[in-house]
């Protein structure tokens, strides 16, 4: 745990303000514990222990440190609280430029309420609202590189509970989602994971649901430059994922689209039996 920490609940360090420097002091300690693993607790006879080795109980003393900190001294709504909480770490790990860090703080808000991980939502919100770090199709900027980095390690490590916001995030930004290489962007955030998130086949019907909405506004309103990207992660997602289910929602859409969008689009309304 961390020295101030330690001073504080033992009475030494009373008033103690946390700073922004703390959050990456911490990541960078925890990082560092998990690499060397069982050497950090190399007279822990795990056999007797309830965390069943050396990475879950550092993890575990990290979500305590963390859930304990001193409220900001003006007090307000500990969700507040833990939220800011949530978005120091993250900037903390993107400021680090360590994948390895990154990692780790998948793994760390693995074992913490989701108010703190959301925060990942919450950054994510803010690059897809800066059209700045949009340079066309699958030209981004460092930031939102980083990002993208930080969320890929963030979900595969992450709760059903982040899992079940991703719906939400997609329909709660898509005003945002403006240019091509916005969407494509989302996209890239949750693409990869859609086989993971076999267990969660209700919830991924969701984000496929809300990913499809998205493309449709973009294509009926003619902004694409490459709209067969768009029509062949449909016919992606009908024949790997979801089958005839999303037959209604392209029906009412179709007649909105370019005419050559359309016709591509004509098949993925087809059902089987057909």
């Amino acid at each position: 745990m961390s020295p101030q920490f330690v001073s504080y609940v033992t009475g030494e360090g009373e008033g103690w303000e946390v700073g922004r420097g703390y959050y990456g002091e911490l990541l960078n300690r925890l990082n560092d514990a998990l690499k060397e693993g069982a050497e950090v607790m190399g007279h822990v006879n795990w056999r007797y222990n309830e965390f069943t080795n050396p990475v879950c109980m550092m993890l575990y003393l990290a979500s305590i440190e963390l859930l304990t900190l001193p409220p900001p001294p003006s007090g307000g709504d500990p969700t507040l609280h833990r939220a800011t909480i949530g978005s120091h770490l993250v900037e903390a790990a993107l400021s680090s430029r360590n994948t390895a860090i990154y990692n780790t703080l998948g793994l760390l808000f693995t074992v913490l309420p989701f108010s703190f991980s959301k925060a990942v939502f919450t950054r994510v919100s803010e690059v897809l609202a800066d059209t700045s770090h949009f340079h066309g199709g699958a030209s981004w900027s460092s930031t939102a590189r980083g990002v993208l980095l930080l969320v890929h390690s963030f979900l595969h490590h992450c709760k059903n509970d982040a899992v079940d916001y991703i719906p939400e995030f997609v329909t709660e930004n898509s005003a945002n989602l403006q240019s091509e290489g916005q969407v494509v962007y989302v996209f890239k955030l949750f693409s990869p994971f859609l086989r993971q998130w076999d267990r969660n086949i209700n919830t991924r019907k969701q984000i496929l649901y809300a990913l499809y909405q998205v493309m449709f506004t973009m294509l009926s309103e003619c902004t694409v430059t490459n709209p067969d990207l768009f029509v062949d992660f449909m016919y992606f997602i009908k024949y790997v994922f979801v089958g005839d289910e999303f037959k209604g929602l392209l029906e009412r859409h179709l007649p909105t689209l370019p005419t050559h969008v359309a016709s591509k689009l004509r098949f993925c309304g087809v059902e089987k039996s057909e």
